[in-house]
């Protein structure tokens, strides 16, 4: 994965990508919202909204308004102005939600956070939000509903000429943006919930809990591990490992150097 700016999808020289992830464009412009349009398009590239995207649209009138959100993710958005659970649960049937859970709830934070805005390293305050989005769309496939009241939360339309995928959360867990990546075509180097990092030379893991774990490569290689200073196989596509909490591996796929 690369971080760009939202409006670094204009420029001729930005890559092509099978999957972009919107996050906090709560401002876009008409002609911002057309070149997210136009390079999606261009290879049929799925685009993820999270909450309010392009809610503020100055070339608009209103200004401000769930229209533009509705615009904006190619499915009409409807808005409760009330303080509500954003929790919702998908419908794992669907192909975009093949690593989620259908018994777990999405749209909070449910892991240990450590910054400086909560109230403990250990303890999250409540998941509300406000105001409360959803999509009313009968065009729309919906991919997870509100356990308050069934309402869609997450759904992906085809109004634009592209799989728009719209959360009306605030927050995608990773087993949920997998899915969506590997839904969209994206390599998936591991389903586990690691840290992992990589590149056409490198791929490094960093372990969440003890446990087995299987790492699958783009294509056949000899995964040679920098520290143990050892191969793991030669001319494989997948390795399993097992790894201890907070334990690092790190594998030059061009052997040893």
């Amino acid at each position: 994965m690369d971080w760009y700016f939202h409006d670094d999808l204009a420029r001729a020289d930005m890559p092509d990508y099978k999957m972009y992830v919107m996050l906090n464009c709560y401002y876009l412009t008409e002609a911002e919202r057309r070149a997210i349009f136009d390079k999606a398009r261009k290879n049929g590239a799925t685009v993820v909204w999270l909450y309010a995207p392009g809610y503020i649209c100055p070339d608009a009138d209103p200004v401000t308004d769930a229209k533009n959100i509705s615009e904006t993710v190619g499915m009409n958005v409807c808005m409760e102005a009330k303080t509500a659970f954003p929790y919702f649960k998908v419908d794992t049937s669907h192909p975009a939600m093949s690593f989620a859970s259908p018994t777990r709830r999405y749209g909070h934070i449910d892991r240990d956070v450590h910054s400086n805005i909560w109230i403990s390293p250990t303890v999250l305050p409540p998941a509300y939000v406000n105001p409360l989005f959803y999509i009313d769309d009968p065009v729309a496939e919906v991919l997870g509903r509100y356990c308050s009241d069934g309402k869609a939360a997450l759904a992906v339309s085809y109004r634009h000429g592209f799989p728009s995928v719209y959360c009306a959360a605030k927050v995608l867990r990773s087993e949920l943006l997998a899915s969506l990546a590997k839904w969209s075509g994206c390599h998936i180097y591991t389903t586990s919930d690691d840290v992992l990092f990589a590149n056409e030379n490198f791929v490094s893991i960093h372990a969440s809990c003890d446990g087995k774990r299987i790492i699958r490569f783009k294509r056949p290689c000899s995964p040679y591990e920098v520290y143990e200073r050892r191969y793991y196989g030669h001319n494989v596509t997948k390795i399993e490992v097992k790894l201890s909490l907070g334990e690092t591996k790190m594998w030059s796929l061009a052997g040893a150097f």
